[in-house]
């Protein structure tokens, strides 16, 4: 498949007591697994209009009735089959989020956030565990920065703004599968600068220690750097990088195996 950026577009207007969100000028869907259903486009669309409502609401159906949800079918935010779209469940959940705060940061500039580092880095390996030879298989999740507001800083390394998961233990990682993690710390001057900045990102270096491995990977805003708001400054994007065993350098996975993006893989 392509490396290939879509974008996401929406035009908001407040119509009375609705709220009219139309994202029918975004890119037509996607050869990866990139694109939203229009169920998930209406999660992230509701996900971001409740984050900027009072929080003292109760979160019922009335909420979602005044939020009017426009996506033309065949595009990124309304996937039309045999178009694949798991990604858009973990990843692109979260920019959707981020493309409302900042259609609303004019309007409401006290209660938006400026963007996330938008990705869960899903992260997903098997293989045969070389001291049990028993088969393993693990759906790994790294957290990111999330973006600063008017008030506070950004939160450092949490799940993206729709998940629910937690951070691993290194214990209970290294104990269940054959990798030794050197290392696990927030990345300084990683969320971008302003009167308060972004959140942190997290740096997490491991060392295979089984004889072969299998990985997949789908993570985002590698290329793209998390926008500020309000004259603050961008976040850093992220990376995967590799080093073989003799080599004195990290590469990309592209320079190591040729394909077509950096995180997205298989």
């Amino acid at each position: 498949m392509p490396d290939k950026r879509y974008w996401i577009r929406v035009r908001l207007y407040v119509d009375g007591d609705e709220v009219i969100l139309d994202f029918r000028e975004s890119d037509d869907q996607a050869e990866g697994p990139c694109n939203m259903t229009f169920g998930v486009t209406s999660s992230a669309t509701y996900n971001a209009i409740v984050h900027l409502t009072d929080p003292d609401i109760p979160t019922n159906s009335g909420c979602y009735r005044p939020i009017r949800i426009l996506a033309r079918p065949g595009s990124v935010m309304n996937v039309q089959p045999p178009g694949p779209e798991v990604g858009g469940n973990s990843e692109i959940h979260g920019r959707v989020v981020d493309v409302i705060f900042g259609a609303l940061s004019r309007a409401i500039p006290e209660r938006v956030a400026a963007a996330s580092g938008g990705t869960a880095c899903n992260f997903l390996f098997g293989g045969t565990h070389p001291e049990s030879q028993d088969y393993f298989t693990n759906y790994h999740l790294e957290g990111c920065g999330w973006g600063a507001t008017a008030r506070a800083d950004g939160n450092n390394t949490l799940c993206v703004i729709n998940g629910n998961c937690r951070n691993t233990p290194v214990e209970v990682f290294e104990t269940r599968y054959p990798w030794r993690v050197h290392g696990l710390e927030l990345v300084q001057d990683s969320g971008g600068a302003g009167e308060f900045r972004g959140g942190l990102a997290s740096e997490r270096i491991m060392e295979v220690t089984a004889d072969t491995i299998t990985i997949s990977e789908f993570a985002d805003r590698t290329e793209s750097e998390p926008w500020g708001l309000f004259d603050g400054q961008p976040g850093l994007p992220g990376a995967t990088l590799i080093r073989r065993a003799g080599d004195d350098e990290f590469r990309t996975v592209r320079e190591l195996f040729g394909t077509a993006s950096n995180t997205k893989y298989s």
